[in-house]
């Protein structure tokens, strides 16, 4: 077996463990989820949970920052698929440069784009602290 081989599998790895990674945050934040059909399988967001009134307790910053989790969530999740995409076209290139180099460059601009999604949440969530609670 070559050195590109191993290269290909270590760098799989090192993919799966950034995923599992990423996970974790996900699992966690569904804590503030509801079930759906009395299943704990399917979680959705219920910001309006148990609230009094067309909007309950519940204000603009809050739905706001509701709708940026959950669109960072749908984009963190195409980027992490683009990159399985990108890993199962680099095993399947067969020694074709072009398709080699086309799965490399895919699976680059999937991170670059996780790596945006992460820092973005990031930001969110410090600027939705100081403003609701004065506390970075």
């Amino acid at each position: 077996m070559s050195r590109g081989y191993f290269g290909g599998i270590s760098f799989l790895i090192l993919s799966a463990v950034f995923l599992f990674l990423m996970m974790v945050p996900q699992v966690q934040a569904a804590a503030g989820f509801c079930n759906v059909g009395g299943s704990t399988f399917v979680r959705v967001p219920c910001p309006l949970n148990g609230a009094s009134g067309p909007a309950g307790s519940t204000t603009f910053g809050n739905i706001t920052t509701l709708i940026l989790d959950i669109a960072l969530l749908i984009v963190g999740t195409l980027a992490v698929l683009f990159l399985i995409i990108g890993a199962f076209r680099y095993l399947t290139a067969a020694g074709n440069e072009e398709a080699t180099e086309a799965a490399k460059k895919m699976m680059v601009q999937a991170v670059v784009g996780l790596v945006i999604v992460i820092l973005s949440f990031a930001v969110i969530t410090i600027v939705t602290n100081v403003l609701v609670t004065g506390v970075p």
